[in-house]
C-alpha cells in the first residue's frame, strides 16, 4: 500500500512519501539554433496549431526545481516561488529555457498549481523563433538584460512604462500573479 501525505508549500499542494510521475513534456515540433547575437533558442521544426501546447513543465515533481529566489534561468510562477528550468530535463519541459524574449510573443505561458503550460498565440510557420514576453510572468528580473533585437531594458513588469503594460494586459499575456500584484499598484 503506498501512503500520500499532502503538505502545503506556499501556495501548492505537494506529494511526498510517494512517487510521483513528472508529467512534463516538449512538444516534436521544436528545434535548438543557436545565434551569435541571441545565444541558443528554439524555432518551430513544422506548422504549430493556434494554441496547440508545446511545452508543459510539472510543478508537483520534488526536485528543487521550485526556489524562492529567482536567477537567470526561472521563470517566476506565484508572487514568491521561482521554477528553475535548469533543473528540469530537457525532455519534461526544461528546455523552454532557451525561449526568447520577444515584443510580440507568439507563446503564452499558463501557470497553474501544478504545471506551467506555454501554448501558441496564433498559428506558428516552420522556422519561427520560439517566444513569450518575459515581462508577463516576471515581476522584477533577478537578471535583467538589453534585448539583442532593439535595445530595450528588460527587467520585469514592474519597470515597464504604463503605455506597455496596458497593452500586456488587453492582449491577456498576462500570469495570474502579475495581474494581482499590478492590481495593487493601481
Amino acid at each position: 500500500m503506498v501512503f500520500r501525505v499532502l503538505c502545503r508549500v506556499g501556495q501548492r499542494q505537494r506529494r511526498s512519501f510517494a512517487q510521483v510521475v513528472d508529467g512534463g513534456f516538449v512538444a516534436p515540433k521544436l528545434k535548438t539554433l543557436e545565434d551569435p547575437m541571441v545565444g541558443k533558442h528554439l524555432v518551430t521544426s513544422e506548422t504549430v496549431a493556434r494554441s496547440e501546447v508545446l511545452f508543459k513543465v510539472d510543478l508537483t515533481v520534488e526536485d528543487g526545481r521550485l526556489l524562492r529566489d529567482p536567477n537567470m534561468y526561472s521563470l517566476q510562477v506565484s508572487e514568491h516561488q521561482h521554477l528553475d528550468l535548469q533543473k528540469v530535463p530537457d525532455d519534461k519541459g526544461g528546455i523552454a529555457r532557451f525561449l526568447s524574449h520577444l515584443d510580440e510573443p507568439n507563446l503564452k505561458p499558463v501557470i497553474t498549481d501544478e504545471s506551467v503550460t506555454f501554448s501558441a498565440v496564433r498559428k506558428l510557420e516552420p522556422g519561427e523563433e520560439l517566444g513569450f514576453h518575459y515581462c508577463t510572468t516576471e515581476w522584477s528580473m533577478a537578471s535583467p538584460f538589453e534585448c539583442a533585437k532593439d535595445g530595450q531594458s528588460i527587467q520585469g513588469f514592474v519597470y515597464l512604462d504604463a503605455e506597455t503594460q496596458d497593452i500586456l494586459k488587453k492582449k491577456e499575456l498576462l500570469a495570474a500573479h502579475i495581474q494581482r500584484m499590478a492590481s495593487k499598484l493601481e
